[in-house]
């Protein structure tokens, strides 16, 4: 069981040969040894168990991505990886406030179904619940959560991951200027006679 803890012992070489298909396997592994531990220990017991080992790989995968950069950043470059496993990742940066912080959206969950040929209705708790934990222990400081799921109905899952921003990546926010301003202004011009046109026509209907 031990080669199926945590993330499924990845090493630099599966790094370099993965693809969708060995994803997938991985996966699969992951949700074998999560299954067979839930029907010997039980559900939270497996969970604790295949964490043993997580929080280190984490910590050696994540961190060549954001140790020395910004978590939107290292996000960003890790996007070919992603897309290389089935996914469709897209990354936006909501640094401010002294937070480097980042959402992290997947529009293709390649696992959604795997989960339910091992009797489960959803793959969050043994995929993306494991992942959040993870970062958190591997990570302090960190702050990790799921904003939404495709498990749920969802249209995208959605990640929010957020630290203290480091000295040098503090930006002071820009305020518009008044230009910009009535630039914006011009270009909502449409829209906003559009509203004027639907509050009309909602103040007509109403006296009619």
């Amino acid at each position: 069981m031990d080669n199926v803890i945590g993330i499924g012992d990845i090493t630099m070489n599966d790094v370099m040969q993965m693809d969708s298909s060995k994803a997938v396997n991985m996966f699969r592994n992951r949700f074998a040894a999560y299954k067979k531990l839930a029907d010997e220990i039980g559900e939270d017991a497996a969970f604790e168990q295949m964490m043993l080992a997580y929080p280190a790989h984490q910590k050696a995968f994540m961190g060549a991505f954001i140790d020395n950069t910004t978590i939107a950043k290292g996000f960003t470059d890790a996007i070919p990886i992603f897309r290389i496993m089935g996914f469709n990742m897209q990354v936006v940066d909501i640094s401010q406030n002294g937070k480097d912080a980042a959402l992290e959206i997947q529009r293709v969950c390649p696992v959604l179904s795997i989960a339910k040929e091992y009797g489960l209705e959803s793959p969050c708790r043994v995929i993306c619940e494991m992942e959040q934990e993870a970062t958190r222990q591997a990570f302090p400081g960190m702050k990790a959560a799921i904003i939404s799921k495709q498990a749920d109905g969802d249209c995208v899952c959605m990640f929010k991951y957020e630290r203290p921003a480091k000295e040098l990546e503090l930006k002071p926010q820009e305020t518009p200027s008044f230009f910009s301003h009535i630039l914006d202004l011009i270009r909502l011009t449409p829209k906003i006679l559009q509203i004027g046109m639907n509050l009309l026509k909602t103040s007509l209907s109403k006296g009619s």
